[in-house]
């Protein structure tokens, strides 16, 4: 049936997403204001007006509003409406909301080790629930790691901050300083969740003359931090069955056998001019399967020191792409190394999987970017401060793809991610009416 506009209107009229996404807080969460409030606090209590749970789950409401600016939230929720529908939300009695400043100070200094634990809970709270099993390719769960900047600024933010200089040596040199996190997220389908996050920071060198210095090269610094989040990842979800994708800057055998101590799979874009061994071997006994080549066990590098070889499973595939607008077919090819055995019958499930690296750019950090959530603003020069920003838009970032993609009020309202955060808005801001958060809801993803 056609959706006309005005049944487009009334539907609005009926769905109040921000009762929506309350209940989705209260039902998948029910644990997240006791998380919260665990959080250590290092505060004076002698000065202490505001906790932790009026100040962070205000900032999540906020960032699920598309709200991307502090001096705007605190223009906004300078209002009575905003204070009455907080209240209710939370329960709580305040007679006005943290300040901007406030927040922002509160936020700053919780210690962000201890809302990354609260990142772990969030997503096994959704993997105990069975939702995203459905995603899973034989058991395993998909997980691509990626690395994204945040802000940068001219502004001198300390040796936590990594630092480019331009025009060194010239009279127009200048330095950035910059905030870049590594995440890992979790593939579902179309959707992707953040499973862990370890942020980059600059890395300690020694110069020719001995004298030490920090500086940010993309690939030493980001690999140290890809080592360590695998380390993360393994400690906090010990039994989670995982495959984990990357681009070619993890297909150094250190990564590898990381992946094998810590029983990761392992599906990494393979680029020939990364590793001769490989290509040697795979050009020589390669099983060609119309557009598909893969071979298991191909030797990669030299023996190690008690002359065992490293040996990975390779499969390529060429894509053709027809331009009948030109009259021209073109050949794109994407190969991958694999700890995954490969076979006639799993080499397309292995190359989508594979393929599905984008989704972290995409689905993960372009919509966190440029849409209704804004990781690259600069909320706060403070570096523990922009650690937890950073970590509060993935909680609201988890919580608006349940919304969005699993909510089917919401999914009726045939309308885009940011109208419906602007609606949430709306309701927050513009109305003060009692949200039902007795009323239970099934999402369904798709």
């Amino acid at each position: 049936m056609r959706i006309t506009r005005k049944m487009k209107r009334e539907l609005k009229n009926a769905v109040n997403p921000l009762e929506e996404l309350v209940i989705i807080i209260k039902q998948y969460f029910p644990k997240l204001t006791s998380w919260i409030d665990n959080l250590t606090d290092t505060r004076n209590k002698s000065y202490i007006t505001y906790d932790f749970k009026i100040c962070l789950l205000t900032q999540i409401l906020a960032f699920c509003s598309s709200y991307q600016s502090m001096n705007k939230i605190g223009r906004d929720f300078n209002s009575d409406i905003v204070i009455n529908n907080i209240n209710h939300i939370l329960k709580t009695n305040y007679i006005e909301l943290p300040h901007k400043d406030t927040l922002i100070n509160v936020i700053s200094e919780i210690k962000h080790e201890e809302l990354e634990l609260i990142q772990t809970k969030i997503i096994k709270t959704l993997i105990r629930s069975k939702m995203l099993d459905k995603y899973r390719f034989d058991g395993l769960f998909y997980v691509v790691i990626d690395g994204t900047g945040l802000y940068s600024t001219k502004v001198n933010l300390g040796e936590q901050a990594i630092t480019k200089v331009f025009n060194e040596g010239e009279d127009n040199e200048y330095t950035l300083y910059s905030y870049y996190a590594l995440e890992a997220k979790l593939v579902c389908g179309n959707i992707t969740f953040s499973l862990a996050t370890e942020f980059v920071e600059n890395e300690t060198y020694n110069d020719e003359n001995g004298n030490i210095y920090r500086k940010f090269d993309k690939q030493d610094c980001e690999l140290k931090a890809a080592y360590r989040l695998l380390e993360k990842i393994k400690k906090r979800f010990p039994k989670l069955p995982i495959i984990i994708g990357g681009d070619a800057l993890y297909m150094g055998k250190p990564f590898l056998k990381l992946c094998d101590k810590y029983k990761f799979e392992y599906i990494i874009r393979y680029k020939e001019d990364s590793a001769s061994t490989i290509k040697k071997d795979f050009d020589k006994f390669n099983i060609i399967d119309g557009n598909y080549k893969y071979q298991n066990e191909i030797i990669y590098g030299e023996p190690d020191e008690i002359k065992q070889y490293y040996t990975v499973n390779v499969i390529s595939y060429d894509e053709e792409i027809i331009n009948e607008e030109a009259g021209k077919v073109t050949t794109k090819n994407f190969s991958y190394i694999t700890s995954l055995k490969i076979t006639n019958k799993n080499k397309e499930k292995i190359v989508q999987l594979g393929r599905k690296r984008w989704m972290i750019e995409n689905k993960g950090f372009k919509e966190q970017k440029s849409d209704v959530l804004n990781i690259t603003h600069i909320y706060t020069k403070n570096c523990n401060g922009t650690k937890n920003i950073y970590l509060l838009i993935q909680f609201a970032h988890t919580i608006l793809n349940l919304l969005n993609y699993g909510n089917v009020l919401i999914i009726g309202l045939n309308t885009t991610k940011n109208e419906v955060s602007e609606l949430i808005r709306k309701t927050l801001t513009s109305i003060f009416k009692p949200l039902n958060l007795n009323r239970k809801i099934q999402l369904r993803l798709p």
